[in-house]
């Protein structure tokens, strides 16, 4: 007899993922998939938008090509994806805006706006958290008249799986989005009322790791699996990646370099512990909270040495560089590149704790820029980065690295510059997708 399975989806800033894991046991991953979902929306310089129509069909094309047996055997979804972001439906439950993701600067536009809103609030907000992008939203009229409700891609997703119109959101989701309150697991009402958000278009907070509904026969013929199977409410993707790979979430650092980069310090149950200017505290599964320390320019910040270095090498011979062939020497030479001299702090696009933040680039003379170099400098600022913001209190103690996210599978220099700085053995598990996985056994509790 066929064990059953679960699926997870997570709806990346960059890429759409898919796992398929057994539902009880080892939790064995059986099937992964991931494309791009070329969902981004041209808009002026500094805003990021994405098309949220496109970003559920790729979903569903996904899901679709997950083998049949395998779907058949699909007992429950769990859904994660990119935190922060916002989207406004109607009182159908359709969208009606576009996503306005965690990447978006048109808060910084008016140089006043976000202290503004931190007087009103009482509460620090960055540019592309949902609080602060509806509260510009609904300071420039920028809110549609058929708005009812607001919500995060993953927690639009599962309502859609499930025929609902309004969309829930747990406490690892909301508070993404700047004004929740972590220590009652609720909207912080007091302060949102002074930001302008109409207060109706938050979504109620549900516990993790709860059912939401079932999914429609209508979704189930179009994702080729059964109707009538529960859907958990969607989670963050930062704890979506850390339920999938931590096995002693006190006792470890969590590193994870995607798009942006993210170091995680789980903290036990009762123990308090201060995040400073530098890092936030989130909720995490279990009563748990976590310290995280969020670079804004983390896989990004690589990839653009690469771009730049095969942007420069096109102009020079006049032929195209492939960025794999970039990639691979970044790591060859920069293993070879120690005590260049050079330094490079990757604040390429601020960070969320001081937007006026740039790169930096020091220590030059006439022989040490080279691409070895630059990637060694670079790899090691990059950690550095994410462990400067990290209260000292938290790093201590912990035995081990648990690493994820292709920037760190796929280059070497990367993880030995972890085990450098932090002094710190790097695991990186043997699963990709994680967050999709961590999304499918989030929805174990609900079986």
């Amino acid at each position: 007899m066929k064990k059953p399975l679960v699926l997870g989806i997570d709806i990346g800033t960059g890429k759409t993922a898919v796992a398929v894991l057994k539902a009880h046991g080892d939790f064995q991953v059986l099937y992964t998939g991931s494309c791009k979902h070329n969902a981004d929306i041209k808009c002026r310089s500094g805003r990021s938008e994405q098309d949220v129509n496109q970003l559920r069909k790729t979903a569903v094309a996904l899901v679709r090509r997950v083998p049949k047996d395998l779907r058949n055997d699909i007992v429950a979804i769990g859904l994660t994806g990119q935190m922060h972001g916002v989207l406004l439906l109607d009182s159908d439950g359709y969208p009606v805006s576009p996503l306005v993701t965690w990447q978006d600067r048109r808060c910084l536009e008016n140089a006043g706006f976000l202290p503004q809103l931190e007087a009103k609030t009482g509460r620090k907000l960055y540019s592309g958290y949902g609080c602060a992008t509806l509260a510009w939203l609904a300071l420039h009229d920028g809110i549609p008249h058929r708005a009812s409700s607001a919500a995060t891609i993953h927690d639009y997703i599962g309502a859609w799986l499930c025929g609902i119109i309004t969309p829930v959101t747990d406490p690892t989701d909301a508070a993404s989005w700047g004004l929740f309150d972590i220590k009652l697991s609720a909207w912080n009402t007091k302060s949102l009322k002074r930001t302008g958000i109409p207060i109706k278009l938050l979504p109620q907070i549900v516990p993790s790791s709860s059912e939401i509904g079932l999914v429609s026969s209508e979704v189930g013929r179009m994702l080729g699996i059964h109707a009538g199977i529960p859907v958990t409410v969607a989670i963050g993707d930062n704890q979506a990646s850390l339920v999938a790979t931590l096995t002693d979430p006190e006792s470890e650092l969590a590193l994870t370099l995607g798009t942006g980069g993210q170091l995680t310090a789980v903290i036990e149950k009762g123990r308090s512990a201060d995040p400073g200017v530098t890092s936030e505290i989130r909720p995490f599964t279990g009563g748990r909270v976590m310290i995280v320390a969020a670079s804004l320019a983390g896989g990004s910040a690589w990839a653009w040495l690469a771009q730049t270095a095969a942007s420069w090498a096109e102009n020079v011979t006049g032929k195209e560089v492939s960025l794999e062939s970039v990639y691979n020497m970044m790591n060859k030479l920069g293993a070879k590149a120690e005590n260049s001299g050079l330094v490079i702090k990757p604040s390429f696009l601020g960070e969320r704790f001081d937007e006026s933040l740039r790169g930096t680039i020091s220590g030059i003379s006439m022989d040490n820029f080279s691409l070895g170099a630059a990637a060694n400098s670079l790899a090691q600022g990059m950690i550095q980065n994410l462990v400067s913001m990290l209260p000292v209190t938290v790093l201590k103690g912990r035995r081990r690295v648990v690493g994820s996210g292709n920037a760190l599978r796929h280059n070497p220099l990367l993880g030995r510059m972890v085990r450098e700085v932090l002094g710190l053995p790097l695991v990186l598990p043997d699963m990709s997708e994680e967050a999709a996985c961590g999304a499918a056994l989030n929805t174990i509790s609900i079986l």
